[in-house]
């Protein structure tokens, strides 16, 4: 094609990109002028001018005509036009694409022909495009052709490898029944190539499901057999002297998808095979053929792993595994010291064994590279057991010290999990973990310290005296104590300081003296802390008060609210007439509930992390006891959260209850003092005004309730702070004079209609109606005064989760007069707090602003879950991690079900479960929300409660699992808002 040839020449011989863009914007006329007049283009014509416009596609011009014409090439007779269309398909389409629907038939066409070079042009397509539709309407084709007898094998390759895409795009193309027993015939092919690209079918089919390819294992342990004992094979299969090393690596990992074989011919010849592989395997100066023998030679040791104790070359792999963690190649070391640590994790029979190599294991924790480092620390900590535990540990804090800042944290965790679990007294475990506390810093997580309070205060007098002279004798030595070491010191003095106050030297004042002697330099959440200890202290011995009074008044207006607002509360409660309720804030911390360590959760949720797509493999769980893990720790101090005044009412692991003074809010001391007004806040807001006639209530919404007066205070400052300008604006439904949410924001929670805010002059009325993912909602304004509103305007906060349209509003509202806004809703994603509007007028006394929170909350979009008990549980751990919890005192005890009904089924449309909570006083809550694109009632979309009742104390826990943080403290807030007391 001469134009073509000339054409290239011609971008390639310019100077500059203004002149190229020049030449190919004057081919590009040239060929739509050609495409739109020649009605009776040739072929030869129609297939140079698709090759121009591929070139200059390739360039990185955009390309907006002649689709037509490679579609019409596709149906050529000639190769040479219908390999260029093909070729079209390959760099213009992608799947979805609207243009494919055009092709598919022309696809089947050349699909089912007798011509091979057409077929293999297809085959060619579908695998470059793909795509769901390919699948669904080609699928059957393209396994014919694979299976069929007089196939050839070029074209039974591709085949194989187009049937595995479209099995990827379409899992239910090839069912097991119809399909397994015609494909797995093909692995008894003589040629290596079809072996090859069938072997990577199976594999792929295996690795979603393997039920009905149970006669893949014989096929691949006898086709092993012929390549590694037989050598039945080409020799231009041979790669530095290894037959098809890529072969050999699929089959065996075929065989890992599999049990152990207990037909004994089986067993024979898999043992043989891996016999062969793992004694032949050398390390030469050649860096192809290492990489190629020693690929082979770890799927075989995997194998060897997977088999377990049937395996007889597993002993052999452990001596080959430890001659290669001692040598200077460091890819073989990583490799080694990988494979290890999942010897030692799913056959912890071979313990010992590894053991041997445990002086090698630690050498390489001084590795320079850190990958080889963090593969050896993973050894090290699945090897440890109890009889090694103290040598090891002490081998981890000496390394500690030197050890690198990307690996120091996990470290810190492996260390104290260890210590913990194989501890053979419970004061060696104290002492580890305050010199974790002492010398690692800012890489000890907070979990680490709320762990060893929680086993302090849960195993007894003697350790809890113990863990008091430890922390106070580190805390004597410490010039500048890191702020852990302080949080301990304080917790643990706090609650136990009594043990050791009669000792010389450690009084309740001096106790209270070296503590003060840090507060000043440290963290408010430090502070916070520390004000718990010193009254816990003072509250037990009367010739500290003053002192610990003093204390409170000065921080009693700190800038820090949390600090300033203890203390105010502490002072408040010190009065004779709180007497009783000061016994019981005060007195000492009950037994932490038992459950899973939260050390362990901390570390399991670094590991993946920091490798996000490791593969999962199923590990066999430890045979000895003492590697069952502990009972965990408090969790992370919370302002939204409180202790767990119910005393672990749950079977399935929940967030445990941080130590008391771990930086518990507002709501955190609140609850600790029974809901008493202390004179540190504002007070409740009072009830709504009912309307003084039936003029006032314009909107016709308010039935009995009446819409409350515009509370005065704070709130919608930050919607305000971000619109910027304008007068000061009163707070409506979004918030109470107390800062939570209003009555009428409330009620709007579980009704789709009502009243949002309303004062002398305006009244917001509310209307809505949902259906999935999208909604309607209507905004009323009734103008309740004599005079009219001007520049009636209203802005919406953002909310990049939902999709607003919002029609005009007219500018003026007449007297008496009513008004509305039209909103059209679509959720795109969860979310926890629904947007502001802030409605800005000029009115008779001047300019005005309300801020109003909108009752778009979450459960607008939930629908009913209805599932059992089994499917609710797993998916309440497919959200390990992600849960909220809500502690308060229920309105009524016990929780009758009429009323969560009317809560969360009524109002917040979600299915209440019967029957899956053993304990009848329980309630179990499913929902699912709809957003756009999102799969109904999927894992992802699910939201699950759990209501634990303790009915003689009257407390409620609300403990919600989501897939969203904010979606799931917004639902407990709700729930929490109308099932708890006043």
């Amino acid at each position: 094609m001469r134009g073509l040839t000339v054409f290239i020449s011609d971008l390639r011989n310019c100077s500059s990109k203004e002149q190229e863009e020049k030449r190919v914007e004057k081919e590009m006329a040239h060929i739509r002028s050609k495409f739109t007049s020649d009605s009776n283009m040739n072929g030869y014509n129609r297939k140079k001018y698709v090759w121009k416009i591929l070139y200059m596609y390739m360039l990185g011009y955009e390309v907006d005509f002649g689709h037509m014409e490679a579609v019409n090439l596709l149906s050529s007779q000639k190769y040479s036009e219908k390999s260029v269309g093909y070729a079209w398909c390959a760099l213009m389409l992608r799947e979805g694409d609207e243009l494919l629907r055009l092709i598919i038939n022309s696809i089947r066409v050349d699909l089912i022909s007798r011509n091979d070079n057409a077929v293999c042009l297809a085959l060619n397509s579908i695998c470059n495009v793909g795509g769901k539709e390919f699948a669904e309407t080609l699928s059957n084709d393209v396994l014919k052709l694979l299976t069929h007898n007089i196939t050839k094998t070029y074209v039974r390759k591709k085949a194989a490898l187009t049937a595995l895409r479209l099995f990827r795009k379409s899992n239910d193309t090839l069912p097991a029944e119809q399909w397994a027993d015609r494909i797995l015939a093909l692995l008894d092919e003589k040629n290596i190539g079809v072996l090859t690209s069938v072997t990577s079918l199976v594999l792929g089919v295996l690795a979603v499901d393997s039920a009905g390819w149970e006669a893949a294992a014989p096929k691949a342990a006898r086709t092993l057999t012929r390549l590694v004992l037989n050598k039945d094979y080409s020799n231009d299969y041979l790669y530095y002297g290894i037959p098809t090393p890529w072969l050999q690596i699929k089959l065996l990992k075929v065989l890992q998808h599999f049990p152990p074989p207990e037909e004994h011919a089986l067993k024979l010849r898999v043992s043989e095979v891996l016999q062969r592989i793992v004694s032949g395997t050398e390390v030469t100066k050649n860096v192809n053929k290492n990489n190629a023998t020693h690929a082979v030679l770890f799927e075989a040791i995997n194998l060897s792993i997977h088999l377990g104790q049937s395996s007889e070359t597993l002993p052999q792999c452990i001596n080959l595994l430890g001659r290669f963690i001692s040598i200077r190649e460091a890819n073989i070391r990583y490799l080694g010291l990988d494979t290890m640590a999942r010897l030692s994790q799913e056959q912890p029979h071979t313990l010992d064994d590894l053991k041997k190599h445990q002086s090698t294991i630690l050498f390489s924790l001084k590795d320079p590279d850190i990958s080889i480092r963090r593969r050896a620390l993973d050894l090290v900590y699945a090897m440890c057991d109890t009889a090694t535990v103290k040598e090891t540990v002490s081998e981890l804090l000496n390394y500690l010290d030197n050890a690198d800042d990307h690996i120091k944290e996990e470290l810190v965790l492996k260390i104290a999990i260890l210590s913990e679990r194989f501890a053979s007294d419970n004061s060696w475990y104290v002492d580890v973990v305050l010199q974790l506390v002492r010398s690692a810093g800012d890489q000890v997580a907070d979990e680490v310290w709320y762990r060893i309070v929680q086993i302090v205060t849960n195993q007894g007098e003697d350790l809890q005296r113990y863990a008091a002279q430890g922390v106070w004798t580190i805390l004597n030595a410490e010039v500048l104590p890191h702020k852990n070491l302080v949080k301990v010191a304080g917790y643990v003095l706090g609650e136990f300081g009594h043990t050791i106050a009669e000792s010389p030297g450690s009084s309740p004042s001096e106790q209270i003296t070296l503590l003060h002697k840090h507060f000043r330099n440290a963290d408010p959440d430090v502070r916070a802390l520390l004000l718990n200890t010193y009254v816990k202290i003072a509250h037990t011995y009367a010739e500290v008060a003053q002192m610990v009074s003093e204390v409170m008044q000065q921080h009693s207006a700190a800038m820090d609210q949390e600090v300033q607002q203890r203390a105010a509360e502490y002072i408040s409660l010190s009065a004779p007439s709180l007497a009783s309720i000061k016994g019981t804030v005060l007195e000492m911390m009950p037994h932490f509930t038992e459950r899973e360590s939260i050390v362990s959760k901390a570390l399991a949720s670094k590991s993946k992390g920091d490798d996000p797509e490791a593969p999962t493999r199923r590990v066999e769980p430890r045979a000895e006891a003492a590697h069952a893990e502990a009972a965990p720790p408090p969790p992370p101090p919370s302002r939204q959260e409180t202790p767990d005044l119910l005393g672990g009412l749950a079977d399935e692991p929940a967030a445990p209850a941080p130590p008391p003074g771990g930086g518990g809010g507002a709501g955190s001391a609140a609850d600790l003092l029974g809901g008493l007004d202390l004179g540190g806040g504002g007070g409740a807001a009072p009830p709504p005004a009912a309307p003084s006639s039936g003029a006032d209530d314009l909107l016709g919404l308010m039935g009995g309730g009446g819409g409350g007066a515009a509370p005065s205070g704070g709130g919608g400052g930050d919607l305000l702070d971000a619109l910027g300008g304008g007068a000061p604006a009163a707070p409506a439904g979004g918030a109470a004079a107390g800062g939570g949410p209003s009555p009428q924001w409330l009620a709007l929670c579980m009704r789709n209609d009502g009243v949002l805010f309303e004062d002398a002059t305006l009244q917001i009325g509310v209307k809505m109606e949902f259906n999935g993912h999208q909604g309607r909602m209507a905004l009323f304004f009734g103008n309740k005064g004599q005079f009219p509103l001007q520049q009636l305007a209203t802005v919406l906060s953002p909310c990049p989760q939902l999709a607003i349209q919002v029609s005009p509003l007219p500018s003026t509202l007449q007297p008496r007069q009513q008004l509305s806004q039209n909103f059209l809703i679509e959720c795109n994603a969860p979310f926890g707090d629904g947007p502001q509007v802030k409605v800005s007028f000029m009115g008779g006394s001047g300019p005005a602003q309300i801020v109003a929170r909108l009752p778009l909350n979450p459960s607008k979009f939930f629908a009913p879950l209805v599932t059992d008990g089994g499917d609710f549980f797993r998916r309440w751990k497919l959200f390990e991690g992600k849960e909220l919890q809500k502690i308060f005192k229920l309105k009524t005890a016990p929780l009758a079900e009429p009323e969560v009904e009317r809560v969360c089924a009524g109002g917040m449309k979600m299915a209440v479960l019967r029957g899956v909570d053993p304990n009848t006083a329980n309630y179990v809550v499913a929902g699912w929300m709809a957003v756009k694109g999102g799969a109904p009632q999927s894992d992802t979309a699910s939201v699950l409660m759990r209501l634990e009742v303790n009915a003689a104390a009257g407390m409620c826990r609300a403990s919600v699992r989501a897939s969203d943080a904010g979606l799931a403290t917004a639902v407990a807030q709700i729930v929490q808002s109308h099932l708890a007391a006043p």
